[in-house]
């Protein structure tokens, strides 16, 4: 098994130390930043399957997203960091100032559950998307703010409670009043898997993580 099987397999499997520990001699050894990404992200993927409504298996996913921003934070901040910069610079030169697709994520108010959330937010990030993560029991005037004040293009909001759907209901019409229909409104979590787009008020209904991150990169634009 070749280092970048190995990186993506631990990742996989959760293993953090481990993974940095690859990472790292994977960077010694002169494999390049893109490569050691592409590599974690692969591990993470191949958890989509345990990312089912009949097969839900949400720590095996944490673990992975945490293995991932570990080789991240502590192998790859810096050099990330510097050739990220120097790819906006060209970016912006080539796409006249075209930025990242934006999503504001959060909770709805009254549910301060936000594990799954935080999957949703960290594969958008290894996405290039840029997202802004608002946390847990988030108001609905918080999402239009921030909507507002950060140009989004989508707001994702979840709930595991039933008792707040009529909270996320609230989130289209009150875009929609203050002239932000364009916003796509993607929401997701078990509580909404009761219910229906429709009824909810929804752009799109998310079965799961992944199937949220592919909505958001089909009709995010990138290229």
């Amino acid at each position: 098994m070749d280092q970048l099987t190995e990186l993506a397999r631990l990742i996989q499997h959760g293993e953090n130390k481990e993974a940095v520990s690859c990472a790292e001699r994977l960077l010694a050894e002169s494999y390049g930043v893109d490569q050691v990404i592409e590599s974690a992200s692969k591990g993470v993927a191949a958890l989509r399957n345990k990312c089912t409504v009949e097969n839900f298996q949400l720590l095996d996913v944490l673990l992975a997203c945490r293995a991932m921003v570990e080789v991240v934070d502590e192998c790859l901040a810096a050099k990330l960091k510097a050739q990220m910069d120097k790819a906006t610079d060209e970016l912006a030169k080539v796409n006249h100032q075209k930025r990242l697709k934006t999503i504001v994520i959060g909770t709805i108010q009254g549910d301060v559950h936000d594990l799954g959330k935080h999957v949703v937010a960290t594969l958008c990030r290894f996405n290039n998307f840029n997202v802004v993560n608002l946390g847990k029991d988030v108001p609905v005037d918080a999402f239009i703010e921030a909507v507002e004040k950060e140009k989004a293009d989508f707001v994702g909001v979840s709930s595991l409670m039933t008792a707040c759907l009529p909270k996320m209901r609230q989130i289209k019409p009150a875009l929609l009043s203050r002239g932000l229909g364009l916003v796509k409104v993607v929401g997701g979590g078990s509580a909404a898997q009761q219910s229906s787009a429709e009824s909810l008020g929804l752009d799109y209904l998310a079965r799961d993580a992944f199937d949220g991150l592919d909505y958001f990169c089909r009709n995010g634009g990138h290229s």
